[in-house]
């Protein structure tokens, strides 16, 4: 297939700049007069398909593509791209204006439009795993002509290629899959208006419509750097958080995305960091930190759902947490021990509390016995039974840790206390472990926030979180059926004590940081973890 030539404007290469072609006007001896459906082409030079070449900025057409004509203010018919030409039939053109002809990329309207009456719609170009939806406008040379079939005009973009790097793994963690799942990235405007009446303005972003785009892959190659692209919206900056990467529910982050202008085709590419694998104990797995605290979102419906927090230091608070409040929390981030919403059947070893809503005070009726992976207690673990809405929303795919484990991180890991220091991350106070460096700023110690130290902006937390950081923030907690705001942080482990009690690592405003059996009725925070193959190997 051959590219549609190329336009230049200035000196920046244009996004597919396309040119209709312009065929001679074939008068008929008795002209249709206004107010009929006529039948009208345009001739496009050298068609093909409509796929964007990411490393020339160009694309070509494809069969079935559409333009949407729009005169008078209004929309009046559209023209499908077919045998390189596109043509349709126009209803009720006015020869006092110019025919206006919108291309979206491939992307249907929200709504169906009614030639006559139709003044605008809206496409929604969030979606761009198989196809970038170049938005583009152009008007005819001429104004409308009774009699007239053939008309020409000029393509110009209404959009920005922007391409996105995903640097090296480190090797041998076998993480050439990431390449090719889809990745999104939020706080992109993800609507575009289409005005009939605006005609070369008639391209614009619904500003109020923020959401994820999830990017067009190009490159797989474990080997090499990998790259994305997404065509995106006029825009200011977004930067971090607000910019923020989808990345399966793991840690990775972007500084900014930046500024877009129609027309832009910026191919220095916006680095998106790279989750790191850390080893969660001394000969064993290979894990990666989920990107927030697990939420359970209660809906009162069959569509209640568990997600991450968006971000490391989110925490849900009293007003929904509390279970004796005086409405229903529709949101919790507090759980008794093994309360994944999986009961082991009618016997003794069942749990009368086992859903993630519960808040009775009664120990012994949390959790099935002895837990542990390997046996059909996993199934108490809140990742391992339950998809994770905006974790790969796949079972058994993540897990919390073993006390163990949470003792090898905090304790007996290499350097362990030069790595860790509690810290302040936007205003939220929590505990800081380090896997990757030691970044500037960072004072290790168990009272560093009480000092003053270790007190990050988000603009100052984002680089340390690309380099792997992990921050657990002071939840509170859930005891006897009332949540308590004060300084502490909780955090469950797999691992039971007799049948009353299991693990939790546990830090508080005296700044120590223990590992100890708790009552199973209290209400603590949950970080899951995913072992690294097993999440390169899930089918998202």
């Amino acid at each position: 297939m051959k590219k549609i030539t190329l336009a230049l404007m200035a000196v920046m290469l244009v996004l597919g700049m396309t040119q209709c072609k312009k065929e001679q006007p074939t008068p008929t001896p008795d002209p249709t007069p206004d107010g009929e459906t006529v039948y009208i082409s345009m001739k496009v030079e050298e068609g093909g398909k409509h796929i964007v070449y990411p490393s020339t900025g160009a694309y070509v057409f494809e069969d079935g593509d559409k333009i949407y004509v729009g005169n008078n203010g209004h929309y009046v018919g559209t023209l499908t791209y077919g045998n390189g030409t596109f043509s349709g039939s126009i209803t009720s053109p006015s020869t006092s204006d110019y025919l206006h002809f919108y291309f979206t990329g491939g992307k249907a309207p929200a709504s169906n439009p009614s030639a006559g009456s139709t003044t605008s719609f809206t496409v929604d170009i969030s979606d761009q795993t198989s196809k970038l939806p170049i938005l583009s406008y152009g008007r005819s040379h001429i104004k409308y002509v009774n009699g007239t079939t053939a008309y020409s005009c000029m393509l110009e973009n209404k959009c920005g290629l922007v391409k996105f790097i995903i640097p090296n793994m480190t090797p041998g963690q076998q993480e050439s899959s990431f390449a090719t799942r889809p990745i999104s990235i939020e706080g992109m405007k993800t609507t575009a208006n289409i005005n009939f009446a605006l005609g070369n303005e008639g391209i614009a972003p619904v500003d109020n419509a923020i959401g994820a785009v999830t990017l067009y892959s190009v490159s797989s190659n474990q080997s090499s750097t990998a790259e994305k692209w997404a065509v995106l919206l006029p825009q200011e900056e977004v930067t971090y958080p607000d910019a923020k990467v989808n990345f399966y529910g793991l840690i990775a982050n972007i500084a900014s995305v930046p500024a877009v202008t129609p027309n832009m085709y910026y191919t220095e590419g916006v680095v998106i960091s790279r989750p790191i694998a850390i080893q969660a104990k001394a000969g064993g797995d290979n894990v990666y930190f989920s990107q927030g605290n697990l939420q359970f979102v209660d809906s009162y419906s069959s569509t209640d759902y568990w997600k991450f927090a968006d971000n490391q230091w989110d925490i849900v608070g009293n007003a929904q947490q509390n279970p004796y409040g005086y409405s229903h929390p529709e949101k919790y981030d507090l759980f008794g021990w093994g309360t994944s919403g999986w009961n082991s059947g009618a016997n003794s070893n069942s749990p009368y509390y086992y859903q993630p809503t519960s808040s009775g005070t009664g120990a012994k009726n949390y959790g099935p016995g002895s837990h542990n992976l390997t046996g059909n207690y996993a199934n108490a673990d809140w990742g391992w039974y339950n998809p994770i809405s905006n974790g790969g929303n796949t079972a058994n795919l993540w897990r919390t840790l073993t006390k163990d484990e949470w003792n090898y991180l905090i304790n007996t890991r290499s350097n362990a206390e030069s790595r860790r220091g509690f810290g302040i991350v936007n205003g939220v106070k929590g505990l800081i472990l380090l896997f990757s460096g030691t970044p500037e700023g960072f004072t290790p110690g168990n009272n560093s926030w009480e000092n003053g130290n270790n007190i990050f902006t988000l603009t100052q937390w984002q680089p340390i979180e690309a380099s792997g950081a992990i921050f657990l923030p002071l939840t509170g907690r859930r005891n006897n059926g009332y949540y308590s705001q004060e300084d502490y942080g909780h955090y469950w482990s797999t691992d039971a004590d007799y049948d009353f009690f299991a693990y939790s690592v546990n830090f508080d405003e005296t700044d120590k940081i223990v590992i100890n059996s708790q009552d199973r009725s209290y209400g603590f925070s949950v970080r899951l973890v995913a072992k690294v193959n097993d999440h390169n190997n899930a089918n998202f």
